[in-house]
């Protein structure tokens, strides 16, 4: 930045040094956004590795209630199992709508 406030003109970048640099931090900020798509990708992978592995676990898990509880807690598996896994349907007309 200071070699573009210099007096001297011929000091100054020029448009193809000053295109290179912009360049350069554009190419670093991509890789890094690349890098960390891919990391988020894994790591949802894994987490979704481990919620199937762990689903029948929780088919199992009894919980014991107090004598007096007015409210109990239950699992959503009950309410959600007639659901589809994959909505291969999905229709998005409401989405393109403004609101």
């Amino acid at each position: 930045m200071k070699k573009c406030w210099d007096s001297n003109p011929s000091n100054r970048p020029n448009i193809i040094e000053i295109h290179e640099l912009i360049f350069s931090f554009y190419k670093l900020y991509q890789d890094d956004f690349i890098i960390d798509e891919k990391d988020k990708d894994m790591q949802f992978k894994k987490a979704e590795e481990y919620r199937k592995a762990n689903l029948s676990s929780i088919k199992n898990y009894q919980t014991a209630i107090h004598p007096q509880a007015i409210y109990t807690s239950r699992l959503i598996n009950p309410i959600t199992k007639d659901l589809p896994e994959n909505d291969d349907d999905y229709n998005s007309q409401c989405l393109d709508h403004a609101i």
